[in-house]
């Protein structure tokens, strides 16, 4: 059969008309630049990898918006998001000193408990702040939040404090006796056992207390144009991966090699 030319047009003008519709929608949805803190393994490394980070990655794939996450030091990745110079950051615990600073999903991507670590025989043996002589020196890493609890003892106190880079570093200060005690943020995944062969610092520790738990987010920037867009398309996926078992699918992944990994990664 013979197309007109005026057919022709009309054909070719549709499907220009149908490439430019779909350029317009994908350049409607902005890529949203997450930081992911470097050295908290295994819910974020410095590689990328980690069970947060596959968590963040598919809860936005499910709702169709890219995503570029910059591993980086969890002050950075924090400030960053304060500023509103990136759109999120993993992960944050909703103590309150965040605040309103940050917006956080309903649901957290995992619960920590904030404990006290020491040596055997540690002048800091205990939940009791009065009894930590005030020559003794607590780690803590750098603009972490912890549990209330934890904030208010080291109020109560006059002990020293050591601003650390990771709790890797802190373990591996703590064995060779440069500081009293450290505290962690630990939990089902990120366990003592497993902090301690992540920094190679094998030696006899205690949790001297228990401050209680703290829920960690990915946090939204409040000042950046895009932060409540980003929040509303994360939880919307989220919560369809905790609907259908996609989040404890890749939770339990991430149990399965750890308990194949004699050594995690540094």
């Amino acid at each position: 059969m013979r197309v007109s030319p005026l057919w022709k047009y009309i054909g070719c003008g549709l499907v220009l008309l149908i490439a430019m519709s779909a350029a317009t929608h994908a350049a409607g949805t902005p890529v949203i630049d997450i930081d992911a803190e470097d050295a908290a393994a295994p819910w974020s490394q410095a590689d990328g990898a980690g069970a947060a980070n596959e968590i963040v990655r598919e809860a936005f794939a499910r709702s169709g918006v890219p995503v570029r996450l910059h591993t980086v030091p969890y002050a950075r990745c924090k400030a960053e998001m304060l500023a509103g110079s990136v759109v999120g950051c993993i992960a944050v615990g909703a103590n309150e000193a965040l605040g309103t600073r940050a917006r956080l999903p309903r649901t957290p991507l995992y619960r920590v408990r904030t404990v006290l670590v020491s040596r055997e025989h540690a002048p800091i043996g205990s939940c009791d702040a009065h009894t930590w002589p005030a020559s003794a020196t607590v780690g803590r890493v750098n603009a972490y939040e912890y549990a209330p609890r934890f904030e208010q003892a080291l109020a109560a106190t006059h002990v020293a404090v050591s601003e650390l880079g990771s709790e890797p570093q802190g373990l591996r200060m703590l064995v060779a006796g440069r500081i009293d005690a450290l505290v962690l943020q630990l939990d089902s995944l990120k366990t003592l056992d497993y902090v301690q062969r992540q920094a190679g610092a094998q030696a006899p520790l205690q949790v001297a207390c228990d401050f209680g738990p703290l829920d960690s987010h990915i946090g939204f920037s409040v000042r950046h144009r895009d932060g409540a867009f980003a929040l509303a398309a994360f939880e919307q996926g989220y919560a369809a991966m905790l609907a259908d078992g996609s989040v404890e699918r890749i939770l339990d992944t991430w149990r399965e090699r750890l308990l194949k990994s004699p050594s995690p990664p540094r």
